[in-house]
């Protein structure tokens, strides 16, 4: 077995990494780069077999719908097969369909993509991988445990033990998992060290604690942090309203739909699609809103009474400190404004309570600015530091 990480290996973003054999070559994720500088444009990923067709590739596997694992979809030679969990084909289609950033080609690309379930294995040449779901700030997040030429690989993808279902990873790793002879490990938050690990179940207290305080309590956060959104639905109390915009229930009821049989969590909460008719009513009785950073929004936060309302920004900080952001100036329109976040990585702690559990021969970070971190967090442990486009023979 062969790895070669194409891009990832020291930046957060951007992801690709292959997994080969002298028979069968995968490729994990194909994203584009992340940025804080707002005008700034992905390099194109260049990998042969997977952009062009000049050498076999068998098929892109992707561990998650964020754009810096899936945001070069469209550079993967047509016809080679493309696999994701169900849940997370659906909410990709639903973002490429949707009427600010309708994309024909992307929704026909999706809508190619074949779905794996987790944990049930399934074979693409003499490489057997097992998905298992998760805990990230994307719904149906995937690890892959790849067996291959007699060598046991786990693949972590970005993964967190602080979320909804984080409490999971332990039982897969003992009981689907085991000793692994390599680990290739995200390591976002190993240049952020200071980064508290709040729990979504924290978050959601501190919004029902916000809701008793304020009449109007407005939440600034990704569409698609669908754990995070549930979670702050579920706090507001009856008698209270609860409103989201037409996609952001689009992407609920998705969720709601594929996971309402596994937890009573995922079972669509009270809400109400935005309208300008039921401003009035949110008006007299309150309740919480999400909201977007746009002018629609912005109009809407000028018709409330500053002191009875508060804005949550329930984001990455970095998008709002960024220079030339707008962000401060939107959150500025509420009465007060706090950050309600926490993060959908793992911390280091939790990087190595997972690198202990499974025992490896080798790990890899990836995903992280601080590759070299790891080695100073797990000093028992053979940390390889490796150069995108090294290929590594296992």
């Amino acid at each position: 077995m062969k790895v070669c990480i194409h891009r990832g290996s020291q930046e957060i973003g951007g992801m690709a990494t292959e997994i080969s054999t002298t028979k069968t070559r995968l490729v994990i994720d194909m994203g584009d780069q992340l940025s804080l500088d707002p005008d700034f444009v992905s390099s194109s990923l260049d990998i042969s077999g997977v952009t062009d067709d000049k050498i076999p590739c068998h098929g892109v596997l992707f561990t998650h719908y964020h754009g810096d694992h899936t945001g070069q979809i469209l550079a993967i030679r047509p016809g080679l097969p493309l696999y994701a969990g169900p849940l997370a084909k659906d909410i990709m289609a639903l973002t490429a369909g949707h009427s600010w950033k309708r994309n024909p080609a992307l929704s026909k690309r999706i809508a190619s993509i074949q779905s794996f379930f987790p944990g049930r294995p399934f074979t693409i040449g003499d490489i057997e991988i097992t998905p298992f779901s998760i805990d990230h700030s994307a719904c149906d997040s995937y690890m892959f445990l790849i067996e291959a030429d007699g060598r046991r690989l786990l693949y972590t993808g970005d993964f967190r033990l602080h979320g909804i279902r984080g409490k999971a990873m332990d039982k897969i790793l003992d009981t689907r998992v085991g000793k692994v002879h390599t680990l290739i490990i995200e390591g976002t938050t190993l240049s952020r060290p200071d980064q508290a690990s709040r729990t979504e179940w924290d978050l959601q207290d501190q919004v029902r604690k916000y809701l008793k305080e304020y009449k109007y309590v407005f939440v600034l956060c990704s569409t698609t942090n669908l754990d995070r959104i549930f979670a702050l639905a579920r706090a507001v109390p009856y008698g209270k309203y609860c409103i989201c915009d037409s996609y952001q229930k689009s992407l609920m009821d998705a969720v709601s739909r594929h996971w309402s049989g596994l937890s009573s969590f995922y079972q669509m909460p009270k809400i109400t699609t935005y309208g300008d008719n039921l401003l009035p009513n949110f008006q007299r009785l309150g309740g919480l809103m999400f909201i977007r950073a746009n002018k629609k929004f912005a109009d809407i936060l000028r018709q409330f009474n500053r002191k009875e309302s508060i804005l949550l920004y329930s984001m990455w900080k970095g998008y709002r400190t960024r220079p030339g952001s707008k962000l401060p100036e939107f959150l500025s329109l509420a009465g007060s404004w706090t950050d309600l976040h926490t993060s959908g990585h793992a911390s280091p702690e939790d990087l190595a309570h997972v690198i202990e559990r499974v025992d490896p021969d080798l790990v890899i970070p990836m995903h992280t600015e601080a590759p070299q971190r790891l080695a100073e967090i797990c000093p028992n442990r053979k940390v390889l530091l490796v150069e995108d486009g090294e290929e590594l023979t296992l």
